[in-house]
């Protein structure tokens, strides 16, 4: 029998194998693993608070800064594999860590002692003065702020259950793999290399998975309409469990924002926000559904023309056909595609996107893929990102669609830099690329996007965890405003679409830099897409000029009807938030009036396509708006790059909005970043909506 110091030892020797040599993280963990890590890091943040409460701890904010600061950095190898996993009883141990470590800050932040220690701390230290409020901001979110202890016990109560119906949302829509089936012939004239790849079913069925590398392209091409609302109807029928658990969710945020004193769930969730109130919201989404309207009647209009073309006599455009037929004007514009997608090799596109970005834009050194990085799936791979020849973070890259994966496209942080800690990192979860590793054009420009994330995530300065970057999908407290959270990744993905300054363009696509036609718009090769697209797979051509300049000269295409849909998620965001009472509310029946009004589209009956809408259970809710709204600030960001990789616009970007995290608030890094307060102006105009209407 081994003596208990060896065995120690083997453990020790076999625990650091697991480690990743780069991220220093363990993200192969079993389930049997991830349960007694995740217990050990409830059990010392447990152990913090009752040591600050009986005033063994000599200075209660350090301490506390400590505990949530050793659960932010632990909390990813345990947490992590409930989006990721393959194996489902990890998973399951993932989502119940994720839980058992919500449940344990929800617990510690209904502590009065605690809050009355950290609360009372003082610090000359300006970023500790900031984490504590952020903390005391936490303690009073949880009703510590309450005289009532009934109140306060309530609210913890309340806040249990409806963390647990979140997560089993969440956990629901990831291991959702349901499909459709469809003949060959309801599949005419969607591409052949999709078709032929399909699972087989019973009888002459082909499979087509709901999720979106495989239905977008079903929608786009498939010429029977039926096929398409059957696809459609599918895609919006999912998980009707989560139905049960909106109403359930909604109603348990409006209770306990009324014992919190708040007239709503949205207005408490946006106090602190740059949009501070349910009003200043509702006024914004207003103006722009205002200015866009007569574009998305235009929009509509082009639409249902190109429908009567194939059905005659139709008199208004459904879901199912908005794909469809918005495709068609696309094509007829130069822009296909399925055409594009061989110069779009995943393999290719991605490291050369990332180092364009952050080399080009951001100042920043990027090396990679590793070689050597042990991450949780084969498909994966691991950048290093230094700036001065420091390493500042890494960012893995899992981006392939598989059953029980997190099924959306998002930036989680895997661990914030501490000061004398290890440097940031965090991973990009996708479901990109076909069955060939070929992205879509729009998943280029989605690429972008997350990347800004990244470049956000990565770029911080050490500084406590509530400080750094992070999102409520992350079970620790910290993160920028949310409707400031987007704002980066809305500037880098406009970048898809900057004009040329480079010498891999030729003199005749390259225009003089500053000169404008008059009368006609500008023509222009953008920067980033001759740097990443590659020559066709098959022919070996290059990216067409005139392909490039369709792509970037119709960036707004259909941008109106576009909107209007995303407009009325973001209303019916606020309309379910902002009940005083949902005791008896049908959430997803709110959503055929608001989607009808807003967009002008009769809803399927019986769909509830809020089931599978991840964002009402992982942080966004009464924040979908925020999307828009950082946008607008990006647009306007993004003038100060004169639509270009401005490399000096670039590194002061970083240094005024990317590198300060949440030790800033979001409306005083974009004035510091402008030199002024943002405006709205630059957005409608990008849409060519006169700013006077």
């Amino acid at each position: 029998m081994l003596h208990p110091i060896h065995r120690a030892i083997i453990l020790l020797t076999a625990a650091r194998a697991m480690r990743c040599p780069h991220t220093q993280l363990r993200l192969r963990l079993g389930a049997a693993e991830i349960r007694d890590t995740a217990a050990a890091l409830v059990s010392g943040l447990e152990a913090a608070a009752t040591d600050i409460e009986s005033g063994n701890a000599q200075d209660a904010l350090a301490a506390w800064t400590r505990a949530t600061d050793a659960v932010a950095v632990g909390s990813a190898e345990v947490c992590l594999p409930a989006l990721v996993a393959t194996d489902a009883a990890a998973r399951d141990a993932g989502a119940a860590a994720k839980r058992s470590i919500i449940d344990a800050f929800g617990t510690c932040y209904g502590r009065k002692a605690l809050y009355d220690a950290i609360k009372a701390s003082e610090t000359t230290d300006p970023l500790l003065a900031r984490a504590r409020d952020k903390h005391v901001a936490r303690f009073e979110a949880n009703g510590l702020a309450l005289a009532d202890a009934a109140a306060r016990e309530q609210v913890a109560k309340l806040k249990l259950e409806l963390g647990a119906e979140c997560a089993a949302m969440e956990q629901e829509i990831n291991g959702d793999s349901s499909t459709v089936a469809l003949t060959r012939d309801e599949l005419e004239g969607v591409p052949a290399a999709l078709v032929d790849a399909l699972p087989v079913g019973d009888g002459d069925k082909l499979l087509v998975s709901l999720k979106a590398p495989t239905l977008t392209p079903v929608l786009q091409h498939a010429r029977d309409p039926a096929a398409r609302r059957k696809a459609y109807i599918a895609g919006t029928s999912r998980c009707p469990e989560n139905a049960r658990r909106l109403n359930r969710v909604v109603a348990l945020r409006a209770q306990i924002a009324g014992l919190l004193g708040f007239g709503s769930h949205a207005e408490g969730t946006l106090k602190g926000n740059m949009a501070s109130s349910p009003d200043e919201v509702n006024a914004f989404l207003d103006r722009v559904v205002t200015r866009l309207k007569p574009k998305r009647d235009e929009d509509y209009a082009s639409l249902l023309a190109l429908k009567r073309s194939e059905t005659p006599g139709a008199d208004a455009l459904d879901p199912w056909d908005t794909a469809y037929f918005g495709r068609q004007i696309r094509e007829s514009k130069g822009i296909d595609e399925e055409a594009l997608k061989p110069h779009f090799p995943a393999s290719e596109v991605v490291p050369a996107t990332i180092k364009a970005l952050g080399e080009d834009l951001f100042g920043f050194t990027v090396r990679g893929p590793l070689d050597d990085a042990q991450l949780w799936h084969d498909d994966c791979e691991l950048y290093e990102v230094a700036k001065d020849d420091i390493i500042v973070g890494h960012v893995a890259l899992d981006l392939k669609s598989r059953d029980g994966k997190f099924g959306h496209q998002m930036v989680v942080p895997l661990r914030p830099a501490l000061v004398n800690g290890a440097p940031n990192c965090c991973a990009v979860l996708g479901n990109m690329g076909d069955a060939n590793g070929r992205l879509r054009f729009r998943e280029v420009e989605t690429l972008l996007h997350e990347l800004g994330h990244v470049f956000h995530a990565l770029a911080g300065a050490p500084k406590p965890s509530i400080l750094g970057w992070a999102w409520p999908m992350v079970p620790w407290p910290g993160g920028v405003e949310m409707d400031m959270l987007e704002v980066p990744s809305m500037l880098t993905q406009q970048f898809v679409y900057a004009a040329a300054a480079s010498e891999t363009l030729s003199a005749s696509t390259r225009p003089p830099r500053h000169r404008r036609v008059t009368g006609r718009p500008r023509r222009y090769a953008p920067a980033v897409l001759a740097k990443i697209a590659r020559p066709h797979a098959e022919t070996g051509a290059s990216l067409p000029s005139k392909t490039i300049e369709a792509l970037a000269e119709n960036r707004h295409l259909l941008a109106g009807l576009g909107n209007a849909r995303y407009i009325a998620m973001c209303r019916y965001d606020m309309a379910m938030h902002s009940l005083a009472s949902a005791a008896d509310v049908d959430a997803c029946g709110l959503w055929q009036e608001i989607y009808r009004e807003t967009a002008g589209f009769t809803e399927a009956p019986g769909t509830h396509f809020a089931s599978t809408w991840y964002h009402m259970c992982i942080g966004y809710d009464a924040g979908y708006y925020s999307y828009l709204w950082s946008e607008v600030n990006a647009v306007d960001a993004y003038k100060q790059f004169g639509d270009e990789l401005d490399a000096a616009a670039g590194r002061r970007f970083r240094e005024c909005v990317l590198e300060p995290g949440a030790a800033a608030g979001g409306a005083a890094m974009m004035e510091a970043f402008l030199g002024r307060p943002f405006r709205e102006d630059a957005y409608f105009e990008r849409l060519g909506v006169p700013v006077s209407s």
